[in-house]
């Protein structure tokens, strides 16, 4: 026998199937559910991570200041000040008490600013957000103010001057205000604070000043990371690794860490993106992927248009392409495409802002060698604030005048987002493809691979019977794609296990980096649908009196499509010329044809880019032939150049014209005979050539070879089975379960049987090898659409069908079980909470200016219930300004916003009640939310009482439930454990047996003072720990229920939550609550990686995780 195995890689799922080729069933198909491998999670924690040591940095500073003002016998004052803002104005120019002085100085410490260059301005971000627009706004404030006065300002005029907020001008204009400003803007005006006071006290001495500014400067050096000698982290130089003396290792610096190791050559460190070096490799890799007018670039042509890019003042790839091959570009093909079809080049920006910058300073950017200026963008993209380049510049060997250091500083800060980015590769292999990528027209990998420099040899899978899961996880980059990959290859493994020999893998790639840009382009497509399709229907009805309904659709399953074709093509039968009737559209529908541009059986190209509207007169003369073959070989009024003329002005119109790819085809005029041709278009439609695909691919296919094994490997395009299942009739029902993922798979298997028998048929007629047609007559009659599709599915279609349904029923089920122990303990979301009555609730705020804020005090202020009206605090503690908040609400009850409304018509601010009606402006509104839960009792670090529970850490992080057996009660007894139920033993995550007992009293199985200890002997015999996504069968009403757990819920006693096996949420509730107070069994089942299931009635106790 001979199987299949088909793989549909996905962002957080692989589908997969075994196919028998000689009965053309589905032997076994699988979805393997799992998280997305998201930085986004990765993120949180760094920011977390971050701003603890900001507070704690913040901390020591204030720290050092108490000491350093009793230092000179100043005492710290016991009173506080709300007014710091008008105290800093007046110590600009007035005296102040000491006492003042302390607290303004003390608040400096604690709002120091930004240093960081790319957030202090960025030009090529400017206007682009109300964070910048406001930083831009300061700037021009700073000019003549220094920030105490402009926050003063914004305090009277507006009602507040911290966070963001938008003003209207008296142009009508939104103005972005931010009240972030730069460290050295807050230097200025300490340092005319300190020298206004120093003239009236004398303690306040030029000694004193000089420490407060050092304490206020006090900046740790980003080389070094976070961690001293006292408190050792591996994110910083100070770590806790041992040498072989068992001595702390301390390194020199954290570059490394920093920068990451080049992917080539782990010993050297990846180079920065604006390196000189990285900006040529990266314009050379995109011209050697390009093919123009049938052709590749020339060494000499790739030279010259290098040149030019880096001499002109814009750059127009294209143009300067055509100029230094000398040549019109008649056929274009291989640039990269952003999501909008535009073409993407690198064009040596930095190299030109950089030369642009000096030569205003009168410094020819070619005085610096490829080296220098390769340092030069290392320590401008390394470095991101001013002092650090500097320092950096000074310790460099290049020779940089001041003027150049300074110029170098102002291109850094106005354009800070084009120094953020780091090269996979490092300068030294970078430096040794360069001269090879002038003198051969390929890309990076397959000279790398040519080269002999990276993986790309059997030898690596010598002896090996599986292919090692990790086998390409340093050469993917996306964390996404990588642990998708990871898991693909434990199937494949599997398989091979279980089958031994495989004929052949077919493998679809995920074609986006993760699920938000999936959801976004989904998104997408159905909104520019529906506007294509209003703006039509828009179209008809107006210029042509035609009103479409239901039935027209239902009447024409290809309708939608030929009225978008119809709509692009501006109307016109593109083969001859005609005018097509949208009337004829509707009621002649046998008229007109959606021909393939380019015949399907050469392209393998079903998507809308290589599709026409035309007439079925047209279309029958066409033939298998293309357009150009077609009209240049023709005798009729209709000619190849008013064809042409008509194509490129279709590509000009502003709104739905055509594409760059269909006019490409559309012009295509190589011979599609030639074998070379129908070689590129397998290669350009069917095979999927992306780096992390070329990576896959090479990886699987040295593996076998290393085998010897004859396993044909081929990683295809989603787009090609998309054809399949289009034709297939098989709908994709996300919500309904995730069989789907293994259906594609199966799709992937039953395309490439298609494929094969078409290729086959093929073979009967061309000499693959030498490219000769041997039977011309067979070409004629094989080489066409209806032939395509017969072989690839049509021919089987009903039992293609049919199988893949049956299929379907019997896909199984593996999800990636949960077992991390060090992940997040909450949410990380700090609240607030009030007592009332005895209970204690979480205390949540409003935003009377956004739309949900105003949506939830309707909510409550105007509800009829008063216990929704004492949920607002304001309500309870201050009537007047809740009846004046109503009052706004009924006043302005039409109005999108009430308060927002009010404040336009007024010039007014939403006030606190006071009789001058002069309260402080009011933003944000407390209301009480649900009684506190399981938390993390932080009120002890905002100085209250330790176990007081006045601030919390909100929603614990589950992380397994334990299941015990009461014999004498014949009853079991659910142990929900938390995160912060773990704590670090021996360098091992362990169940802290303190915490765990807590667990075990709430649950009332033992008492104060016993621990897990005494369970055996109170009777009590542990079961099984289940972790969430583990497959969990349960007794309840005498009915058995098998589901995936998702935790253990402490609301009530023995309560889980469960969602289904097979999908994501129940179909009329997200998750299933579920008491198992008197359940008769609980069982656990444990899945491989082909969703085979194992049942397990008992297991040990562990400790560890």
């Amino acid at each position: 026998m001979k199987y299949i195995l088909a793989l549909d890689i996905g962002v957080a799922s692989v589908g997969w199937a075994v196919l028998d080729k000689e009965s053309e069933s589905v032997l076994e198909a699988g979805s393997n559910i799992f998280p997305e491998a998201s930085a986004a999670g990765n993120q949180v924690r760094r920011e977390m991570r971050q701003s603890r040591r900001i507070k704690r940095r913040q901390r020591t500073r204030l720290n050092d200041f108490n000491k350093l003002w009793e230092k000179y016998n100043f005492s710290i004052p016991q009173i506080k000040s709300n007014e710091i803002v008008d105290l800093k104005v007046k110590a600009l120019r007035e005296e102040i008490p000491l006492d003042e002085l302390y607290l303004i100085l003390y608040s400096y410490l604690k709002h120091r600013g930004i240093s960081y260059l790319e957030d202090a301005q960025d030009d090529s971000v400017s206007g682009t957000s109300a964070y910048a627009n406001g930083l831009k706004v300061n700037a021009k404030a700073l000019e003549k103010n220094y920030p105490c006065e402009i926050q003063k300002d914004r305090l009277q005029t507006v009602g507040k001057y911290r966070g963001q907020t938008q003003v209207t001008d008296d142009n009508g204009e939104i103005i972005d205000l931010s009240n972030v400003f730069t460290i050295g803007a807050y230097r200025k005006e300490i340092q005319k604070v300190l020298e206004t006071q120093k003239g009236y006290h004398d303690k306040v001495t030029d000694e004193f000043c000089d420490e407060y500014i050092r304490i206020f400067n006090r900046k740790r050096k980003y080389y070094e990371g976070p961690g001293n000698e006292k408190s050792r982290t591996d994110y910083g130089r100070f770590t806790t690794k041992l040498d072989e003396n068992g001595n702390y290792i301390t390194e020199d610096n954290i570059f490394e860490k920093l920068i990451g190791k080049c992917s080539v050559y782990p010993d050297e460190l990846r180079a920065a993106a604006a390196s000189y070096t990285a900006q040529e490799f990266n314009l050379l890799n995109d011209l050697n992927n390009l093919t123009i007018n049938g052709r590749k670039l020339e060494e000499n042509e790739k030279h010259a248009i290098i040149e030019q890019v880096k001499t002109s003042n814009t750059v127009n790839m294209r143009k300067i392409i055509a100029g230094c091959m000398g040549e019109s570009i008649e056929d274009f093909s291989g640039a990269r495409i952003d999501k909008s079809g535009k073409e993407l080049f690198h064009k040596f920006e930095v190299y030109n802002k950089m030369r642009k910058a000096l030569a205003e300073i009168d410094i020819d950017i070619n005085d610096f060698s490829r080296e220098e200026l390769d340092e030069i963008g290392y320590i401008m993209t390394i470095n991101t604030d001013k002092e650090a380049m500097i320092e950096a510049f000074g310790k460099s060997w290049i020779d940089l005048t001041e003027d150049a250091m300074e110029c170098l500083i102002s291109l850094r800060k106005a354009n800070g987002s084009l120094f953020g980015k780091w090269q996979s590769f490092s300068l030294k292999i970078m430096n040794e493809l360069i001269p090879e990528m002038y003198i051969q027209p390929k890309e990076q990998m397959t000279l790398l691979t040519e080269m002999g420099v990276t993986k790309g040899t059997a030898e690596e899978f010598a002896g090996l019977n599986y292919i090692p899961v990790d086998a390409v996880s340093e050469e993917i980059f996306n964390p996404v794609v990588r642990r998708s990959v990871r898991i693909s290859f434990k199937i494949l493994n599997a398989v091979l296990k279980k089958y031994k020999v495989l004929d052949a893998v077919v493998i679809e790639m995920p074609r986006d980096r993760n699920s938000a840009e999936q959801k976004k382009r989904i998104t997408d497509s159905q909104k520019m649908n529906e506007k294509e399709m209003e703006f039509i229907e828009k179209k008809l009805a107006v210029t042509y009196g035609i009103e479409l309904s239901p039935a027209d659709f239902s009447s024409q399953k290809q309708l939608t499509l030929k009225l978008k074709l119809w709509n692009e093509q501006d109307g016109m039968c593109l083969y001859s010329g005609k005018t097509i009737d949208p009337n004829d559209i509707l009621n002649n529908p046998d008229l007109f044809e959606i021909d393939h541009i380019i015949p399907r059986s050469v392209s393998f190209d079903d998507a809308r880019s290589n599709k026409v509207l035309v007439y079925r007169t047209e279309n029958q003369k066409k033939g298998n032939q293309t357009p150009y073959f077609y009209l240049t070989h023709s005798n009729g009024p209709w000619t190849y150049e008013q064809f042409k003329a008509t194509v490129i002005n279709l590509s000009r119109k502003k709104e739905y014209s055509l594409s760059r790819k269909k006019v490409q085809n559309l012009l295509y005029s190589e011979d599609i005979t030639k074998i070379e041709v129908l070689k590129g278009f397998i290669n350009r439609n069917i095979n999927d050539t992306s780096y992390a695909s070329r990576v896959v691919l090479n990886t699987v296919q040295n593996f076998f070879k290393a085998k010897k094994a004859d396993t044909k490997i081929k990683v295809i395009k989603g787009s090609y089975t998309h054809q399949m299942r289009c034709n297939m009739k098989l709908d994709k029902n996300r919500d309904e379960s995730y069989s789907h993922h293994a259906v594609d798979a199966m799709l992937i298997g039953f395309s490439e049987l298609g494929y094969e028998a078409y290729r086959k048929l093929q073979g009967e007629f061309i000499d693959f090898e030498t490219g000769e047609i041997l039977k011309q007559d067979m070409w004629d009659a094989n080489m066409s659409d209806d032939v395509y599709a017969d072989y690839l599915y049509g021919r089987k279609w009903a039992n293609i069908r049919s199988e893949i349904v049956r299929a379907e029923k019997n896909v199984k089920f593996w999800y990636y079980v949960l077992r991390k122990s060090n992940r997040g303990l909450g949410n990380q979301t700090i609240r607030g909470t009030r007592e009332y009555d005895g209970k204690q609730y979480k205390i949540y705020k409003l935003d009377i200016r956004t739309k949900e804020g105003v949506s939830v005090f309707k909510k409550l202020a105007l509800s009829k219930k008063e216990s929704d009206r004492e949920k607002l605090l304001v309500y309870l503690n201050d009537r007047k300004t809740f009846d004046h908040l109503v009052q706004i609400c009924e006043d302005y009850r039409d109005a999108q916003n009430p308060f927002v409304q009010y404040e336009k018509e007024t010039g007014d601010m939403v006030r606190k009640y006071a009789r001058k009606h002069n309260g402080p402006r009011i933003d944000k509104l407390k209301y009480k939310g649900g009684e506190v839960g399981a938390c993390i009792d932080i009120s002890h670090k905002y100085g209250f009482e330790k176990g007081s529970r006045k601030v919390i850490l909100e929603s614990l992080v589950p992380y397994r439930m334990d299941v015990y057996y009461k014999e004498a009660e014949q009853s079991y007894y659910l142990v929900g454990v938390k995160q912060s139920d773990i704590k670090v033993e021996n360098e091992r995550n362990v169940i802290d047996e303190e915490a765990y007992a807590r667990r075990l009293i709430n649950e009332k199985m033992i008492q104060p003072g016993q621990s897990r200890e005494d369970l055996e002997n109170l009777g009590y015999a542990f079961k099984l720990s289940f972790y969430k996504n583990d497959i969990i069968e349960y007794e309840k009403n005498g009915e058995i229920f098998i589901e995936r757990l998702v935790s253990r819920t402490m609301s009530k006693k023995n309560f889980i939550e469960t969602i289904p096996v097979n999908m994501d949420k129940y179909k009329y509730k997200n998750r299933n609550n579920v008491g198992l107070g008197k359940t008769k069994r609980i069982r656990k089942y444990r899945v491989d990686i082909l969703g085979n299931w194992y049942p397990c009635e008992e297991e040990k106790f562990t400790k560890y995780c």
